[in-house]
């Protein structure tokens, strides 16, 4: 929760740059979306950690379980300031998170459901060892996946 402000701020930042522009997040819905995250830690299983680069905060991933169609999955998150843009921190990230996961519950999928629009995202769940699955998309979302 240290990182509340953090998270934020790359929220307002992200909105700012799609088409057309969101507002700033509300903060109290995005103070309970972070508890979110950290509660997955608080129960004893792995979860989204907040990547550094530089000493700054530069995004937030990882993977954490998800329930997903029946079955128990690896949500695979990334969220990255624009201005590290290029440098290789997502992929390094997706694939450090793909290999946390594969430790952690090897017979889970891991899981990366994106808006269709969203091609850096589809470009680093690939490089993280993914596979685009259109027989699985579903109301809007496109989804990619590792399974073992």
């Amino acid at each position: 929760m240290a990182d509340l402000d953090a998270f934020i701020d790359l929220e307002t930042e992200l909105r700012r740059h799609e088409t057309p522009p969101r507002g700033a997040p509300e903060r109290g819905a995005w103070t309970g979306y972070l508890k979110q995250f950290a509660r997955v830690w608080d129960d004893g299983q792995v979860g989204y950690w907040t990547i550094r680069y530089g000493g700054r905060v530069v995004g937030f991933g990882g993977v954490k379980p998800k329930r997903w169609r029946e079955q128990d999955c690896w949500n695979l998150y990334y969220r990255l300031w624009p201005r590290v843009t290029g440098l290789g921190l997502a992929t390094e990230m997706a694939r450090e998170a793909v290999a946390v996961a594969a430790e952690q519950q090897p017979e889970w999928p891991v899981l990366v459901e994106t808006r269709p629009p969203n091609r850096p995202a589809i470009a680093v769940a690939q490089r993280a060892g993914l596979t685009r699955r259109p027989d699985l998309d579903a109301d809007g979302w496109v989804v990619l996946l590792l399974e073992r």
